[in-house]
């Protein structure tokens, strides 16, 4: 619970901070441009940083990173509006700040995945529960963030939401600090350094290790080209497809944001049910069918209905997808050796990233060209082929697997 409410408080204020640091950067620089530069140079200096990150995690603990990745991006947030208010913020200041901020977001959330399992086994809670409310949580955390973060900029200003986001960060680092129980951390660590050496191979040689594990194991790799797939379908799809068709069939931003809305309350219903029952499900036929039913509900949406369908399907589709991420999660939990996961899941995270901005890219020259009914049903098309290949790859198999057995084979593999 502990661990659950500090993800909750810091994902409220992170969520916020996507609104009001473009906001900020445009109120302090005046330009388009500018803004735009900040928050491009942020997500590829998280992508790049995240992975060279991994070894890290490894080396300090899943719950000393956990704090170390609020207690940096609070302080980075903090001395934005904190800088500016003394007059010495100028725009490779703040440029850094915004990078440093995002440094240790992927690195954070991975040592926060790799405390589950220990947590969930002192809890009695299956680990697909536990997975499924982590998730959960972060859903509608960012569900309700972005909106939060607009009214308490109108009402407050943008440096005292940074502000308001700093604090989030610190109470999210006191709460896992207080509340995560110390073994918790000491028997993450101490995995780490019975299965690596304890961080003596040296830092690039760690890095490698963690590619070479994850070439050679086949649910590994499984799952970073079906994440990769699905991330770049998605980019398209949220970035993209639905955009143009709200502008140019729905005729407004709000009905954008009331299809993105009714998306994400869809998500987290189909967290919340599949927390409730998933631990009964097989995983690996619950990532095939939440993948089959997501890629079918997108074709009627070519039909350009009109927006009550539109909302009711993307509702739909958000309930039936939402077990893809927590199956993912228990996956990697379950399958990366003991010692590796920092490495090897800031890895997984890091080249699934590279998809997003690539599916959008490819999405615009799609639409333009072939028009939004042929995309909607390519991009449905490519669903359904993603899922078909994961059905046809005998790795996939693994997910049912015993943990023991399934993590000595992958050593032995390594």
């Amino acid at each position: 619970m502990a661990l659950l409410g500090a993800v909750a408080v810091a994902a409220v204020g992170e969520a916020m901070m996507i609104v009001a640091v473009p906001w900020f950067v445009l109120e302090t620089t005046g330009s388009v441009a500018q803004t735009g530069f900040v928050v491009a140079v942020a997500s590829v200096g998280a992508g790049v940083t995240g992975f060279a990150a991994g070894p890290l995690v490894d080396r300090a603990g899943f719950r000393a990173t956990a704090v170390t990745s609020y207690l940096v991006g609070g302080a980075a947030a903090a001395a934005i509006p904190l800088l500016h208010a003394a007059g010495r913020l100028d725009f490779p200041a703040l440029l850094g700040l915004v990078l440093v901020a995002s440094l240790f977001d992927i690195p954070g959330v991975t040592a926060v995945s790799g405390l589950v399992p220990s947590l969930a086994r002192a809890a009695s809670v299956p680990l697909e529960r536990a997975n499924a409310l982590l998730t959960a949580v972060r859903q509608i955390s960012q569900l309700c963030g972005p909106t939060l973060g607009g009214l308490a900029v109108a009402l407050m200003g943008t440096a005292q939401v940074l502000l308001v986001d700093a604090a989030a960060c610190a109470v999210a680092a006191l709460v896992v600090a207080l509340g995560v129980p110390v073994m918790a951390g000491r028997r993450a660590r101490a995995e780490s350094e019975s299965e690596a050496g304890g961080g003596s191979g040296g830092y690039t040689a760690q890095l490698r290790d963690g590619l070479r594990t994850l070439r050679r194991h086949p649910l590994l790799r499984a799952l970073t080209a079906s994440s990769t797939a699905f991330n770049g379908l998605d980019s398209a799809f949220s970035g993209v497809v639905l955009v143009t068709y709200a502008y140019q069939y729905l005729g407004s931003a709000a009905s954008l944001g009331v299809l993105l809305t009714a998306f994400g309350a869809g998500t987290a219903a189909g967290l919340f049910g599949y927390a409730a029952a998933g631990h009964r499900i097989g995983r690996r036929r619950t990532y095939l069918t939440a993948g089959c039913c997501a890629g079918l509900l997108i074709a009627p949406l070519a039909a350009l209905p009109p927006l009550p369908v539109a909302a009711g399907l993307l509702a739909l589709l958000g309930a039936v997808a939402a077990p893809v991420a927590p199956v993912r999660m228990t996956a990697l939990q379950t399958s990366v050796p003991d010692g590796r996961y920092g490495r090897v899941v800031t890895a997984v995270d890091t080249l699934a990233l590279t998809a997003v901005p690539l599916g959008s890219a490819a999405a615009v020259p799609l639409v333009a060209g072939l028009g939004l009914r042929p995309a909607l049903l390519l991009i449905s098309a490519a669903y359904l082929a993603v899922v078909a290949a994961c059905a046809w790859t005998p790795a996939f198999r693994m997910m049912d697997e015993k943990l023991e057995s399934r993590k000595l084979t992958a050593i032995d593999n390594v």
